[in-house]
């Protein structure tokens, strides 16, 4: 599983959600690729105004997404 993170510096949900999806996925295979919202081209994902948005890719298709801040039983959901 591959896992796109876009968030940016400013975001304090995205400060947070940081912590708690890498709690949760400490001892994970998970791929994670991280993207900046100010800084990156994110066009292709159409991402709105809320911040951090969590693209899960699974078999090279997009199978979710999880969108602002979310508790770690949330994540764990969001994963499996």
């Amino acid at each position: 599983m591959k896992i796109i993170r876009i968030s940016a510096i400013w975001c304090s949900s995205c400060i947070i959600m940081k912590s708690r999806f890498n709690d949760v996925i400490k001892d994970k295979d998970i791929e994670v690729i991280s993207l900046d919202y100010d800084m990156d081209d994110i066009d292709e994902y159409k991402v709105g105004d809320i911040l951090p948005v969590y693209i899960k890719i699974e078999n090279n298709i997009e199978a979710g997404r999880l969108i602002g801040e979310h508790s770690k039983e949330e994540i764990e959901r969001f994963l499996s």
